[in-house]
């Protein structure tokens, strides 16, 4: 008796949260974000050598303010490889976004600029953990500024050093035009 109770309960139930447990069906918009993000993130891939580990968008009411996409690195690399990874990751995905006719009506600003990218680089050594100071563990482009970020090998919570710099200048330091 309590068996067959306890099986009707559980098909009740089943019918009931049916509707409650359908899939999320994302819009136009978010549909586009995921295209191009997977998109532009296997180019990355495959031109620069980063493995992605993450990406996201910024669409607060609709229109999409800024994207983002995070990479890991396969060993170490200096301030300058960082620099010119970030700088050119950024650019693609940049062309991605502004490439794309379908999106452009989902954008907050059209053309999008560097402003409205986010790339984040987690620098890692060749067995995969963290890089320590002096070596730059974190590095990102954000609204137009890049920032490196030092991590103490004594206190792994807290970053020991942050150095930035705009875009401008290090287009410059990379003696790109």
């Amino acid at each position: 008796m309590k068996t067959t109770f306890l099986i009707i309960l559980l098909i009740f139930a089943g019918f009931v949260m049916k509707d409650k447990w359908q899939a999320y069906q994302p819009s136009k918009g978010e549909q586009l974000v995921n295209s191009i993000l997977a998109k532009s993130a296997k180019i990355i891939n495959e031109k620069y050598n980063l493995r992605p580990c993450g990406e996201g968008a910024s669409m607060p009411g609709g229109p999409i303010q800024e994207v983002t996409l995070c990479f890991n690195t396969k060993l170490p690399y200096t301030k300058s490889q960082l620099r010119e990874s970030l700088i050119k990751s950024a650019q693609e995905l940049l062309k991605q976004v502004n490439d794309n006719n379908e999106i452009q009506e989902f954008l907050k600003e059209r053309p999008f600029n560097l402003k409205n990218v986010q790339v984040i680089i987690y620098n890692s050594e060749k067995d995969g953990r963290e890089v320590f100071d002096p070596g730059i563990s974190t590095s990102e482009i954000s609204r137009g500024i890049l920032t490196y970020q030092t991590v103490d090998a004594s206190d792994t919570f807290k970053y020991k050093q942050e150095f930035s710099e705009t875009y401008e200048e290090a287009l410059k330091a990379l003696s790109i035009p």
